[in-house]
């Protein structure tokens, strides 16, 4: 369709580009002043943890060797997934403050949820090898220094614990910094079982008990690095953010003065605390076009802390406003057009609209919900109305002629 064509049928169209409210002209993907001091924290709890984790790994992998523990050595095979975790973390986070350039238009934000998935493999893979040679150790027990396995363990939890602290009071929630607490809270549980196996062999001789120690830690890790694994892939396949759907985000289009519907919604996580969305909007002939966009991203940035939306929104000119109605099923969409042109187009037979907004419903949901109103729409143009039960006669050919 060319533009007089587009212009002729009364529609204008807006689009808007959006951070946070600020002005299109003005916006930026740069890290704010708060967020870089935020990750300024982070790494410097991250090169703690770090160094930190590289003593507590000479440490254990001696006395596991001397002392021969298998829970010293698994608890020395997650310090070092976790020293590498935390090494993989702290670059991470360091690339993830650079700004936005030309060809990295969004920034390096999700170098930080690579990292996260890296960390949560890691651990899934180092949690493979302990369950086997547990259960190894079960059927042929070797025997092990309780008293000096004790020692050592004690020592590693307390410096898991200040690691664990201090990667804590850096006040970060990325993804990037939970798989790194995630493998200290491993590594303090993995001490916490060592010295209780420990105990328990140092004062009944029951040598079972390290690898038992090992399989309950190896249990608990599992569960933790599965969860992170799976939110880091969620937010790489651009899934929508826990507690937000594609739904709600419509529902809160919808609901500002003057938006008729919302279609083709999206919504998901660009960055580590930075939400997205996308809309086509259609508002009506009332409205004001930059009004509407300017509530429309006020709701979702205020509603559901949406900081970044692009919204395409269209006006119609000269049109009867339709009432606001939600997506709906095929089926259900295609009866609502059906009485909504009935109405307004009382010489037209049910069985002619029902036929032409079952033909124009083909293709607009591949998901199976469709806008009622969209469909209207098309259903209308392929029966040569206008919305308001007039007759187009530019699309009768009879009339033309």
């Amino acid at each position: 369709m060319s533009s007089s064509d587009h212009d002729a049928h009364g529609h204008s169209h807006g689009h808007a580009h959006s951070h946070g409210g600020a002005p299109a002209a003005a916006h930026s993907h740069a890290p704010s002043s708060a967020a870089l001091a935020g990750d300024s924290r982070a790494r410097r709890a991250l090169t703690f943890a770090l160094v930190l984790g590289l003593v507590v790994l000479v440490a254990e992998v001696i006395a596991g060797l001397v002392f021969g523990s298998l829970a010293l050595l698994g608890d020395a095979a997650h310090m070092a997934t976790d020293v590498a975790a935390y090494g993989v973390a702290l670059w991470a986070a360091r690339v993830a403050a650079r700004p936005a350039s030309r060809t990295r238009t969004f920034g390096h934000g999700r170098v930080e949820i690579l990292a996260a998935l890296a960390n949560g493999a890691t651990l899934l893979a180092a949690s493979t090898w302990i369950l086997v040679e547990s259960i190894r150790r079960l059927v042929d027990p070797s025997t092990v220094d309780g008293a000096g396995m004790s020692a050592v363990a004690a020592l590693g939890l307390v410096a898991n614990a200040v690691a664990l602290f201090v990667l804590w009071r850096a006040g970060s929630d990325s993804l990037n910094m939970r798989g790194a607490m995630l493998h200290a809270a491993g590594d303090l549980l993995g001490s916490a079982a060592a010295l209780a196996a420990g105990i328990v062999i140092a004062t009944t001789g029951w040598q079972r008990a390290d690898p038992l120690a090992s399989l309950l830690l190896t249990a608990l890790i599992v569960v933790g690095a599965w969860r992170l694994v799976r939110q880091s892939a969620d937010v790489l396949l651009d899934a929508a953010p826990v507690g937000i759907d594609s739904e709600r985000v419509a529902a809160a289009i919808v609901a500002v003065d003057g938006v008729i519907e919302a279609h083709d919604v999206h919504v998901w996580t660009m960055a580590p605390g930075t939400i997205a969305a996308s809309a086509h909007v259609r508002a009506d002939a009332r409205s004001d076009g930059e009004v509407v966009l300017d509530q429309v991203e006020r709701a979702l940035r205020v509603d559901l802390a949406i900081q970044h939306t692009t919204i395409q929104l269209r006006v119609d000119r000269g049109s009867r406003p339709m009432e606001t109605v939600p997506l709906m099923q095929l089926e259900d969409a295609v009866d609502w057009a059906t009485d909504h042109i009935a109405r307004a187009n009382p010489d037209l037979s049910r069985a002619v609209i029902a036929a032409a907004a079952g033909a124009a419903a083909i293709g607009i949901g591949p998901d199976g919900r469709v806008s009622p109103v969209t469909l209207s729409s098309r259903t209308l143009q392929s029966l040569g109305r206008r919305p308001g039960g007039d007759r187009d006669d530019s699309s009768d050919p009879s009339d033309q002629a």
